[in-house]
């Protein structure tokens, strides 16, 4: 049966938005527990790896992904972004076989690599919606994209409780000081993980290539010169709004550095969730949730107010994750971030309630970060917005590999002081653009889904 170009980019956009959601749901959600298990490995076997890193890889992942991003848009030109999007969900599986035995070498090798692939998977999704997507369908298709794709993170959180409950112990009388993962189960979780990314790598070779009047088909592909570039490069970096916003992007680095790595790390390190196998699925169910909630109704709220939607955004972001900071503070025992401890927080006492109000507005705070970096990039500089991009990533990635390899040294307090300001200059500073822009946004630009690092950055 012949398909109408309309079905058949709702078809595409479908399959694209599945092999993103199978490859994100390790991703995402072995984020969460890196440190924990990497931790755990470090202590069984002595000499294997060092026991912080999973801290330390996540830097290496950064320091891959913001170095590749300012190279792989020119490999488009060589390779066509079905088969981009390919060699990145190779590169991402490549990381979990490292599972089957850890040693440092692959352990950081494949973490430099996973890296290239997010580079690679941003370009190449960007790519894919621009050819089978007209003018008229591109809001709706990265719509949709986003909703199949990047609901990742409540489903992983799903799969990941699923996995705890099939695996649980059998030995509940143990107690111990931290979540410690066996060998089996790490092995099962990152087999699982494994699995799903196969399925991705499989749903993006077999994607549909054919375009009907697409946006990339309409364009005149045109490659600027070397040295082109680079004067655009140094223009976009010595303007003065992308001066502003510098501290904005490296605020990013730390907050998606907090969420997707340190505050799940407490989580397994805090001797009271020691018997709760499935709180850190909790905590991404809990984020999940609200980045859902800021998709379908947050969002609608901000395009509502027009020319102030990017201050509403900001705003809405410093109140969730002032709100975060302060019970955080409360209710993390201070060495947590560091290592397994038996110590009291120093206010609130841990529990699930507690890490579900953390989850939900540390997902609030990541969608309307996320959000306001998409469209604030795309005003800055007007006349160099890939240039712009490209340097939000690389602030964002270095802030992150700066803290990453320093988080052994920082308790919690430690953390909410940096990250509270980071909080307050990143904020003011884009308020500042915010404004300065204003005659820039009649609307409010939708957020496209490649513009994100983390799911969060996450990079």
């Amino acid at each position: 049966m012949q398909l109408t170009p309309r079905r058949h980019e709702l078809l595409s956009v479908y399959l694209l938005g599945a092999g993103t959601l199978f490859m994100y749901l390790g991703y995402i959600t072995q984020a969460f527990i890196a440190e924990s298990v990497i931790h755990t490995v470090s202590k069984r076997y002595p000499g294997t790896i060092s026991e912080f890193a999973g801290y330390y890889g996540q830097a290496f992942h950064y320091s891959a992904f913001a170095v590749s991003s300012l190279i792989t848009p020119s490999i488009q030109h060589y390779l066509s972004s079905k088969w981009v999007l390919t060699v990145a969900s190779v590169l991402f599986a490549l990381y979990y076989l490292g599972f089957i035995h850890v040693t440092s070498i692959y352990f950081y090798l494949s973490q430099g690599l996973m890296g290239i692939g997010y580079s690679f998977y941003n370009n190449g999704e960007g790519a894919y919606l621009s050819e089978h997507s007209s003018r008229r369908t591109i809001e709706s298709n990265t719509g949709i994209e986003t909703a199949v794709g990047h609901s990742s993170m409540f489903v992983g959180g799903a799969a990941l409780a699923l996995i705890f409950y099939m695996l649980a112990p059998n030995t509940p009388g143990v107690r111990q000081t931290s979540l410690e993962f066996t060998d089996t189960q790490i092995l099962w979780i990152y087999g699982t993980f494994f699995g799903l990314n196969v399925i991705s790598v499989v749903i993006f070779a077999c994607l549909p290539t054919k375009q009907y009047d697409s946006i990339a088909s309409n364009a005149k592909d045109t490659m600027p010169s070397l040295k082109q570039q680079m004067v655009q490069f140094k223009s976009a970096v010595v303007d003065m709004n992308m001066l502003l916003l510098a501290p904005f992007f490296g605020y990013m680095g730390l907050i998606t550095s907090f969420l997707m790595g340190v505050y799940p790390t407490t989580l397994a390190f805090t001797a009271a969730f020691s018997g709760d196998l499935y709180i850190i699925a909790i905590y991404s169910l809990s984020m999940g949730a609200a980045e859902i909630f800021g998709g379908v109704f947050l969002r609608r709220l901000i395009k509502k107010c027009q020319h102030w939607g990017l201050v509403v955004t900001i705003t809405t972001h410093f109140l969730a994750i002032s709100a975060v900071l302060t019970l955080v503070q409360l209710s993390v025992p201070e060495m947590a971030t560091i290592e397994p401890t038996a110590s009291p927080s120093m206010f609130i006492k841990p529990s699930r309630l507690v890490v579900i109000i953390i989850g939900f507005l540390l997902g609030l705070g990541d969608f309307t970060i996320t959000m306001g970096r998409a469209v604030i990039c795309q005003v800055a500089v007007p006349d160099s917005r890939m240039q712009v991009f490209s340097m939000s990533r690389l602030y964002q990635c270095v802030s992150s590999c700066i803290v990453l390899f320093l988080t052994p040294f920082l308790t919690i307090t430690y953390w909410t002081i940096v990250l509270a300001t980071g909080l307050i200059i990143g904020a003011t500073t884009f308020a500042v653009v915010a404004r300065r822009t204003a005659h820039h946004r009649k609307n409010l630009v939708a957020p496209h889904s490649h513009d994100k690092l983390t799911k969060s950055e996450t990079a």
